[in-house]
């Protein structure tokens, strides 16, 4: 029998149902690791949609092991358990220190490189692979990808991955810095591959990557306008693409433009390419990021027409006949939908998919201001559509929907109903519509929100919040709101009693939320596009930030790594809109 590592023991205190069934059996049952004392950890846009509470029903958790998803959430809080109670009073940092900090230090930064003509697209997002979870962060094995959306070439990446990642000397010493040199500064996060994928599109990706579990391969969508958008699958090769006069250089990359037709082994360089969807005026992927089911390995991914694709063998884990001699590359799964497809009734651009493993029904949102789903043959759900917003051009839905399956809700928002900024609660049967209006509409599209560590880990709702951007009752002022709970679970409808005006802001879009429990503070990231990265200590609702950056054009999706100790290892990444669209760390407690 597999001995259990410190950290599931650790788990298993937090959720017994975590340890009754081995939560990382089912890993090793998918050959994902060959190491049996290493957990690795993928971190992506799809957990911040796919979320899991750490109390509810033993059936409700039990059924939760079925998505890795779930343990990376019990896993931050598994860990800044440890860390909380083993750092004393005089080692952990104050909001204080971190505001006098930030004050005098808002210049420097831990590190940004610049991905060129063009970088993640907004409310995009990186997509960040940790090594081993049991171990001190590994400089040479963690990475993180970066999609960039600018046409491939040989001067310019259209995906690139960083490693020596907790590398910087502001607020604290990187544990990942190196000695200066002609080709690497030594204070930066260097190359470790970088691809210019082309297909007969030429395209950017302007949509967020998706990790294998074991970090050797990356799915993500190659798109255009006017034209089929094209799925691959990478086994990146490490080295592929460095400018070795320059390891801060992401603009040297390996162009690939020849496919394999097979499952293309780790380590190869390789990829895979597949058209889906349709092509014409209108086309292409701009919203729709591949959702992965690990426990399958399907992916969930639409287009801009409204169609709906499910694709099998995506990383080549689970099918059988992923042993042979020439695997199956992904392909289109016939078996669901029509031929593979369900043609959302929208027509229109569709946000990223949402399974619900509790369930097996599948969310996603549209242009159109709805809400719809399907159950895990494609077939539509009873009560599917759900009106959000009215569709007009703030009115869509832009970002994909948060699933809570253990509590059995689903919440989307949009930025006006014809009247309000809204954020809609449904159960995951499409009932029970309950709806927070988030002031006067304010001209802009609204982005999803994030809880509060409570909403996972308490079994009060009345501690529960829901943070979202908003407006003010005339719709010319940025707020944060925090949505509350009744003792049923549900939404509190209508305006939030927790707001807080964002000065100076006056309306501006915001990126979507990132939320983190770090040390015993639970933290809140956003960005707004007028320029600014703002963090909230969250362990109440905030009166204002405890730092704020400077960011130009404001941000993509922000991803949160480690709740360790050690040097520039628990941070945030990101990339900036404007000006050398650049991939950027900075460390949780500042913003530096």
């Amino acid at each position: 029998m597999r001995r259990k590592s410190p950290l599931v023991c650790q788990l298993s205190k937090l959720l017994p149902a975590f340890c009754l069934f081995g939560f990382s059996l089912l890993l090793l049952a998918q050959g994902e690791w060959t190491s049996p004392n290493r957990i690795g950890l993928v971190q992506d846009w799809s957990t911040h949609h796919a979320v899991f509470p750490r109390n509810g029903p033993l059936s409700a958790m039990l059924a939760a092991q079925h998505d890795p998803r779930a343990f990376y959430s019990w896993r931050v809080a598994a860990l800044d358990a440890v860390r909380t109670t083993s750092t004393s009073a005089a080692q952990t940092e104050t909001a204080v220190d971190e505001r006098h900090r930030a004050n005098l230090r808002m210049s420097n930064r831990d590190w940004s490189i610049s991905l060129g003509s063009a970088g993640t697209a907004g409310a995009m997002y990186p997509a960040k692979f940790t090594f081993d979870i049991n171990a001190t962060p590994s400089c040479a094995n963690d990475f993180v990808v970066f999609p960039a959306n600018q046409s491939p070439n040989a001067t310019h990446e259209n995906l690139v991955a960083f490693s020596n990642l907790y590398s910087g000397n502001v607020n604290s010493f990187g544990i990942c810095n190196r000695t200066t040199s002609a080709s690497d500064n030594g204070l930066a996060a260097t190359v470790k591959w970088s691809y210019a994928v082309s297909s007969s599109i030429a395209a950017g990706v302007s949509t967020s990557p998706a990790l294998s579990l074991n970090g050797t391969k990356v799915a993500f969508v190659e798109s255009k306008s006017g034209s089929q958008p094209h799925f691959h699958v990478l086994a990146w090769k490490n080295g592929d693409g460095v400018n070795a006069s320059n390891k801060q250089d992401a603009q040297s990359p390996k162009v690939l433009s020849t496919f394999t037709a097979s499952a293309p082994v780790a380590g190869s360089g390789t990829a895979t390419d597949l058209a889906f969807g349709v092509s014409g005026a209108g086309s292409g992927d701009t919203l729709s990021s591949p959702f992965v089911d690990y426990g399958t390995d399907k992916a969930y991914i639409g287009d801009d027409k409204g169609h709906l694709v499910r694709l099998k063998d995506v990383f080549c884990t689970i099918n059988v006949a992923c042993t042979g001699a020439a695997p199956p590359a992904p392909s289109i799964d016939t078996i669901w939908g029509t031929a593979g497809t369900v043609t959302v009734a929208c027509g229109s651009k569709l946000t990223g998919p949402v399974v619900d493993f509790f369930t097996g029904n599948v969310f996603v949102g549209c242009s159109d201001g709805k809400l719809y789903g399907f159950n895990s043959s494609g077939t539509s759900l009873a009560n599917s559509p759900v009106t959000v917003g009215n569709g007009a051009a703030t009115g869509g839905i832009v970002d994909p929907p948060i699933v809570d399956g253990a509590n059995g809700f689903v919440y989307a928002v949009s930025g006006t109903d014809g009247a309000n900024a809204i954020l809609v609660q449904t159960k995951t049967n499409l009932t029970s519509r309950l709806v927070a209006t988030l002031g006067k509409a304010g001209g802009q599209n609204l982005h999803a929100g994030a809880f509060n560590d409570a909403y996972f880990s308490s079994a009060n709702s009345a501690a529960w919040l829901l943070y979202v951007c908003g407006y003010n009752g005339g719709g010319t002022q940025s707020f944060l709101f925090g949505v509350g709970f009744a003792a049923s679970r549900s939404i509190i409808a209508g305006t939030p009693a927790n707001s807080l005006n964002f000065a100076g802001v006056g309306v501006a879009e915001c990126s979507p939320f990132t939320e983190i429990l770090n040390s015993g503070t639970d933290r809140l990231f956003l960005s707004f596009l007028s320029g600014t990265l703002d963090g909230f200590n969250i362990n109440a609702f905030p009166t204002g930030t405890f730092a704020t950056a400077p960011e130009t054009g404001g941000t993509s999706g922000m991803i949160v790594d480690n709740v360790g100790s050690q040097g520039q290892a628990s941070s945030i990444y990101f990339t900036t809109l404007g000006g050398s669209h650049s991939a950027v760390k900075l460390t949780q407690s500042a913003l530096q």
